[in-house]
């Protein structure tokens, strides 16, 4: 109905539930331009319409050495009011800009990847003239399937995790010269058949495209999808004045929200920890329940993934493995076309040797039965 308000789609409670159980977890507004000082962690999920003092509050608590995790991809899901299917919006005043000053770029584009994990399409079938509807899982490019292949192994981030799903993520590149002295570690990549697109349609069209649902790209390669940046940033606002000044049109004289936070850090300490996810929405419990309901518990890799920044980045190092082995689902590896024949074609010789084995074993107890001697009995 028109002028009916679209629901929102910003639902991250389950991450915030499983973070809870190991970590005192609290949402922190930044209207004030400052981040509390009792965070350890700043984690900032599908950020959007973020004002100058929420980018300056941010800005600061990194400068000032605080661990910042940022799932920071171009897109976010929507519901397209005509057609009542799953859609995604372009990110509008995100954290980007001031990722890119500080040699981080999340690309305005989208990944797809045919290594990936389904998605649940709603099919009409015809059973005799009854029409049912029912969910079919199809391959869905934009869910990316990473396996230890695309993993940093070595990183504690991933310890022990064996494959993980980005949702409509972006790919990341960065600015070598920016980050000459740091360390720059890639967490995630995808498949090396992956390809991009700035075509934010999310709808597969199997009829036009059957085996993917859109269209492949020319230039398909690996991307990369999370880093770890470790060493010394410089100020978004370095050299700027403090958006926590503004002018008093009356007096013209300079004032401030907060005089205690005037003074704006223009560089971090040396070991200053950041992770750039290039989805936004991997998180979200509407993602969560879509896994669930076709991959059962695939979707308990994303919220590993999500403790293991968390670990990381508070230097709690040694329990990631042992989460690790508590919470990580373990799906199987995906099989090849060719693959899925051999295995297919395997299974119905197992069967038939079977049957054959069954039949020579019945015959050959037969043969070696020895007949019941029948013993004479004299009647009277």
């Amino acid at each position: 109905e028109f002028g009916q308000q679209i629901p929102s789609f910003k639902r991250y409670s389950v991450v915030t539930e499983i973070l809870r159980e190991n970590y005192i977890v609290k949402k922190v507004s930044l209207v004030d331009g400052e981040v509390p000082v009792d965070v350890d962690v700043l984690f900032v999920i599908a950020p959007q319409e973020m004002s100058e003092i929420g980018l300056y509050a941010i800005d600061q608590y990194l400068m000032r050495g605080g661990s910042v995790i940022i799932a920071a991809g171009n897109y976010s899901i929507m519901l397209d009011q005509f057609t009542g299917a799953l859609g995604l919006q372009p990110i509008v005043g995100g954290l980007h800009e001031m990722l890119s000053s500080y040699g981080i770029v999340v690309k305005q584009e989208l990944t797809l990847d045919p290594q990936n994990e389904p998605f649940p399409v709603p099919v009409i079938r015809d059973l005799g003239g009854i029409q049912v509807r029912e969910i079919q899982a199809v391959n869905y490019p934009f869910f990316v399937d990473i396996r230890p292949d695309g993993m940093d192994r070595a990183s504690p981030i991933l310890a022990n995790m064996s494959a993980l799903t980005l949702h409509w993520a972006s790919p990341i590149t960065w600015d070598e010269a920016s980050n000459s002295d740091r360390e720059v570690t890639v967490l995630l990549r995808s498949s090396n058949e992956s390809w991009t697109t700035q075509n934010a349609n999310v709808q597969p069209d199997l009829v036009l495209y059957p085996e993917y649902g859109f269209p492949v790209g020319s230039e398909r390669e690996s991307h990369i999808l999370a880093v770890s940046v470790q060493g010394q940033f410089e100020s978004y606002f370095a050299d700027q004045a403090s958006p926590l000044q503004s002018d008093n049109e009356d007096s013209g004289e300079e004032i401030s929200q907060d005089p205690a936070t005037i003074g704006t850090l223009d560089s971090s300490p040396a070991n200053t920890q950041l992770v750039v996810i290039g989805s936004a929405e991997f998180l979200n419990d509407l993602v969560f329940d879509m896994s669930a309901s076709l991959s059962g518990d695939r979707y308990l890799n994303s919220l590993q993934f999500a403790e293991n920044m968390v670990g990381w980045s508070v230097e709690d190092v040694d329990l990631l493995s042992i989460r690790s082995r508590g919470i990580s689902s373990r799906p199987l590896y995906p099989l090849s076309e060719r693959g899925q024949v051999i295995w297919e074609t395997a299974n119905y010789i197992f069967v038939l040797l079977a049957l054959a084995s069954l039949g020579w074993t019945w015959r050959v107890s037969r043969r070696n039965e020895k007949p019941i001697e029948l013993v004479q009995t004299l009647s009277e």
